[in-house]
């Protein structure tokens, strides 16, 4: 049984693409092992961000009305949702944005494409990290990423939609379409096809994040507890 080497296939696509042709259903000796570091770090970031109290602000008033035994409590589940939110985002790019790409390249078997997807997570990841680190180290965090262009453009036109889309198009972005195309092409015959599709790809996905951010959700679950 062929071996996954991460790093050797990361720089060099062909021993991944070579590896799992003369494999038996695309499975490779210590991909396991890899799978799980990955969802592993993945869960970490979330961890560490809930640790650090981003996107908690909303229980801030238990601690300023002394209700220190509600506070405490209500960070714990606030950590098992941010625990849970870590599993359902590994899920997500692990299984089912496999699933999308595999509908529209040229029958490429979905394990091979979610081995490749290990080496867009980490990415994703990464850039995520990079920017809670900065937030943590000003001491305050914003809705947009510096690594998109929505800051810059929120200084001379505010349009939350557009705002929030512009924020789903990141540098990590940039390289995820990148890898993926690298990788796939190697088995793709129609590469031009190939490329337009992973772009449209991350423009839907893009856009529908955007208009879910802009939805009151906070407010109809509200609604909803009475």
């Amino acid at each position: 049984m062929s071996e996954f080497h991460y790093w050797q296939q990361l720089s060099q696509p062909s021993r991944l693409t070579h590896n799992l042709e003369s494999s038996e259903n695309g499975k490779l000796k210590g991909y396991i092992k890899w799978v799980a570091i990955i969802l592993g770090f993945t869960l970490t970031y979330f961890v560490v961000r809930e640790i650090w109290g981003m996107n908690t602000t909303q229980l801030t008033y238990l601690l300023v009305n002394g209700e220190y035994d509600q506070y405490r409590f209500a960070r714990l589940i606030s950590l098992v949702g941010a625990v849970l939110t870590g599993v359902f985002y590994f899920l997500f790019y692990y299984y089912f944005i496999p699933g999308i790409l595999y509908a529209f390249t040229n029958d490429i078997p979905y394990r091979w494409i979610q081995k490749i997807q290990l080496y867009v997570i980490p990415i994703i990841i990464v850039e995520k990290l990079i920017t809670v680190i900065i937030f943590a180290a000003v001491g305050f965090a914003t809705p947009f990423t510096f690594f998109s262009m929505a800051p810059i453009v929120s200084y001379v036109y505010y349009q939350d939609y557009l705002l929030y889309f512009l924020n789903q198009i990141t540098a990590a972005t940039v390289v995820t379409v990148w890898i993926q195309y690298t990788f796939l092409a190697q088995w793709e015959n129609r590469k031009k096809a190939l490329l337009i599709n992973l772009i449209l790809l991350q423009l839907i996905l893009a856009a529908i994040v955007a208009f879910i951010s802009i939805l009151p959700v906070a407010t109809w679950i509200e609604g909803w507890l009475g």
